[in-house]
């Protein structure tokens, strides 16, 4: 089983911002599986992470709100696709 969480936040998009938040999270063993742009349903970038460990992703979650992110979840997410 996997766990994952996503980041919202507000266009336009912004190459330094993903790549610091992929950083902060991949200090806790996660790893970007889902970049979507905004549509027409949505007015939000949403970046999707994986972990391998519920409890990885529930302290990497804590720590991006921390600093302001919008993050739902974690949740599971199907098997694990290392």
């Amino acid at each position: 089983m996997c766990y994952m969480f996503e980041v919202f936040y507000r266009p336009p998009a912004d190459v330094e911002k993903e790549a610091a938040l992929t950083a902060n999270v991949s200090s806790f063993g996660g790893r970007l599986s889902h970049r979507e742009l905004t549509n027409g349903e949505s007015s939000a970038i949403c970046l999707a992470y994986e972990f391998d460990e519920r409890s990885q992703a529930e302290s990497a979650a804590e720590a991006l709100r921390k600093r302001g992110e919008h993050v739902e979840g974690p949740m599971e997410y199907g098997p694990n696709s290392k």
